[in-house]
C-alpha cells in the first residue's frame, strides 16, 4: 500500500514537472521572439560567462 502511494507521487510530480517544463518554454521562446539580436546575444554571453568562465574558454 505504501509503495503505491509512492507511485502516484512520483507520478504526480512527474506530471507537475512537465507543465513547468512546457511553461518555461513558452516564456522563453515569447523573450527570444521579442528581444532583438544584440540583446539575446548579450545575455547568451553573459549565460556563459558565468557556466563556464571567461578564463576557461580564453585558455585555448
Amino acid at each position: 500500500m505504501k509503495q503505491n502511494s509512492i507511485l502516484i507521487g512520483l507520478k504526480e510530480a512527474k506530471e507537475h514537472n512537465l507543465k513547468d517544463n512546457l511553461e518555461y518554454i513558452d516564456v522563453y521562446s515569447n523573450y527570444v521572439k521579442k528581444a532583438s539580436n544584440r540583446t539575446w546575444s548579450r545575455g547568451q554571453k553573459r549565460f556563459l560567462d558565468i557556466l563556464y568562465g571567461k578564463e576557461r574558454r580564453s585558455r585555448k
